[in-house]
């Protein structure tokens, strides 16, 4: 990192050439851009002054950096672009190891990129070609999604830069978010194929290493005074962002202003649109902080912003918040009183397929598409906001997650929320005042009763384990004992013609020698019997010998079987069985009383009794029991989501307004 000191041709002052990859310097003296070519110095222009920034860097800051795979550095040189709708810097760093790179900043994030060889297999396409959510595949760079197409503004600059361009040209480049988590930029410099490939990572303020950081609240900031009166209705202002402010709605009287330029006082704000009162009432406090998910946040403004489905309005109101600590921009969405903290998520990490979005491995169903237009703004915002603008908008939820794509002309964004109960917001912000109840089902809300029913599922899980636990425990100690078995003939009594038909079922009745149950419970009773094309039907009673307590049940055998056009058939059982509960230990006797078709019979039917039989069909009763609970929480949760998505694309829904 050695630096070379030469002449400016403008003025004779000393320059510093600081970094082997500088090419420019801004002479301090005279603010010339100074070239060098060899031993040649050309001035290429004067540079206008700096506009004042929030940033947390300075030319001659030096870093130590803890992430992976940087090298220590130093900030040689920084860089002013402009679109029109705001300004921001880059600045030239300058590694150890002699190569050099760009840090940057975007909404509280913070980016090292270095220069690659720009892709060639395949080359990317020219400026016209390109375009925001446009896919590029660049081999072994891997994959990358345009997120922003534009042309910027060589507005400032000071210390040096690692090119060489009159102050004032204007440079067109696009933004890429790679698949991996990587951000990529292709310069194009003033003509329409690339100039240059810069790819890099995401790295926290703390592991840049970098020493003398001043705080967001520390910060001096010159440019905009941070206390202010409205020019429109006189009223104070307090700016909580006054360096990043470039439009500020009036929270007492709506008139939009474009805050001053450095130098101005507060009596030459423009007044861009001036309203004698507020268009909408926002719900949280204008310059208000509080915590939030552990977070400290300042409310910055509101925005109300609406749609128009099938000739019908909806509004919903959307408030810009700056992280107190990191300085990241984040939003907190309204709707029908439903609430969802936003943040940004990156573009290239987010694959889509009809009705389905993946964004780190989560998988978001296809909720709603819309054109979404600004209709008021309230408080100060760090790009130009204008009532009317519009985008368009589409939704994939997750409940309680919600993945959003936002498309501009030249931009698209994406941004990754999750709901907040309006409770937390009335504790973290410390509220005054209840906020409104939420209205019908929020299109990320989750289902009220999510907690309960966890909880809920998890003791009949229980209850289910104990019940299976106990039925196979019985079930191994059961005894099974056969405590009745005999083979009852039929041949006599149902073919012999001297005994009449109705004396035929008194002549089959028996009852049985007395037999001890040993142990209360289910008892096992089955027949048996050879039938074939005919059937048996046995009437059983169980008496309790000393009790006189009866228990009744029948057994039947019956098959049937035959050829019909050619092709086999069969139907009932030889052999059946039935469970008689609830049988107390004791002496019983029974009674079976069969009943048959003469001249059809089997010629024998068989009983068997046994005793302390667990019965599945008890088990299986108990479990039913148990799933009442779950199916009824099912069908909750179902008619939950038919009024979710009711309000969807896919639902017809009428929805609810929010009116201002």
């Amino acid at each position: 990192m050695s630096s070379r000191a030469a002449s400016c041709p403008s003025c004779g002052g000393e320059v510093l050439f600081r970094a082997g990859s500088s090419v420019v310097t801004v002479c301090p003296q005279c603010r010339s851009a100074v070239s060098r070519k060899g031993a040649n110095l050309e001035a290429l222009g004067v540079v206008a002054e700096l506009v004042p920034t929030s940033s947390p860097f300075r030319v001659g800051m030096t870093g130590r950096p803890k992430a992976a795979g940087l090298k220590p550095f130093r900030i040689v040189g920084r860089l002013q672009l402009s679109t029109g709708e705001g300004t921001w810097d880059e600045w030239h760093v300058s590694f150890e190891d002699g190569r050099y790179g760009w840090l940057a900043e975007a909404q509280g994030t913070f980016w090292v990129t270095r220069p690659l060889p720009p892709p060639t297999n395949p080359p990317p396409p020219d400026f016209p070609q390109i375009a925001p959510g446009q896919r590029l595949s660049f081999g072994g760079y891997g994959e990358f999604t345009v997120t922003d197409r534009r042309q910027a503004l060589y507005a400032s600059a000071e210390g040096d830069l690692p090119f060489a361009a009159t102050p004032g040209a204007v440079f067109m480049y696009a933004d890429l978010s790679g698949a991996d988590g990587s951000v990529g930029t292709l310069d194009y410099g003033d003509d329409p194929g690339v100039d240059a490939f810069f790819v890099g990572r995401s790295v926290a303020l703390a592991d840049l290493g970098v020493e003398g950081l001043e705080g967001w609240s520390e910060r001096k900031v010159a440019a905009r005074a941070s206390s202010l009166n409205c020019p429109a209705c006189g009223a104070g202002l307090q700016l909580k962002d006054p360096a990043n402010t470039v439009r500020v709605a009036c929270t007492y009287c709506g008139s939009v202003l474009a805050t001053p330029r450095e130098g101005a006082s507060a009596e030459k704000f423009e007044v861009l649109a001036r309203l004698q009162k507020l268009p909408f009432k926002p719900l949280l406090p204008l310059g208000g902080e509080g915590t939030l998910r552990g977070r400290p946040y300042a409310i910055l403004g509101a925005v109300l912003k609406a749609c128009t489905v099938e000739g019908v309005h909806y509004f919903w109101r959307e408030y810009l918040l700056k992280e107190t600590k990191s300085e990241a921009y984040h939003w907190l969405v309204e709707s029908n009183g439903h609430w969802t903290l936003v943040e940004p998520a990156a573009a290239g990490e987010v694959s889509t397929a009809p009705r389905l979005a993946v964004w780190r491995g989560t998988r978001y169903r296809h909720f709603q598409s819309t054109t979404a237009r600004v209709e008021a703004v309230l408080g100060e915002f760090y790009w130009e906001v204008k009532k009317g603008e519009s985008t368009d908008v589409s939704d994939y939820v997750a409940p309680p997650r919600i993945l959003s794509e936002e498309r501009y002309a030249n931009e698209v964004t994406w941004s990754e929320g999750s709901y907040v109960p309006k409770e937390e917001l009335e504790s973290g912000f410390r509220l005054g005042a209840p906020l409104p109840a939420p209205e019908g089902v929020g299109s990320n809300q989750p289902w009220p009763h999510a907690e309960t029913a966890r909880g809920f599922l998890r003791t009949v899980a229980l209850f289910a384990g104990i019940a299976v636990f106990l039925f196979v425990f019985f079930n191994i100690k059961a005894d099974r004992k056969v405590v009745y078995q005999k083979r009852h003939d039929l041949s006599t009594a149902a073919t012999d013609p001297t005994i009449a038909p109705d004396a035929v079922a008194e002549a089959l009745t028996v009852v049985t020698e007395p037999f001890e149950v040993p142990h209360a419970g289910n008892v096992e009773a089955r027949i048996d019997a050879p039938t074939d094309n005919s059937w048996v039907y046995v009437g059983a009673v169980l008496l309790e010998e000393a009790t006189g307590q009866a228990y009744g049940f029948g057994l039947q055998s019956d098959y049937y079987h035959g050829v019909d056009g050619g092709e086999r058939w069969s139907e009932g059982s030889r052999s059946r069985t039935v469970y008689v509960g609830r049988v107390p230990a004791g002496r019983y006797v029974l009674r079976l009383e069969p009943e048959l078709e003469r001249g059809k019979a089997p010629p024998y039917y068989d009983i068997r009794l046994r005793s302390g039989v667990p019965r599945f069909a008890h088990l299986m009763a108990v479990l039913l029991l148990l799933l009442l609970g779950p199916i009824a929480l099912a069908i909750s949760k179902a008619r939950f989501e038919g009024r979710r998505w009711a309000e969807s694309d896919y639902g017809g829904g009428s929805g609810s307004d929010d009116d201002e």
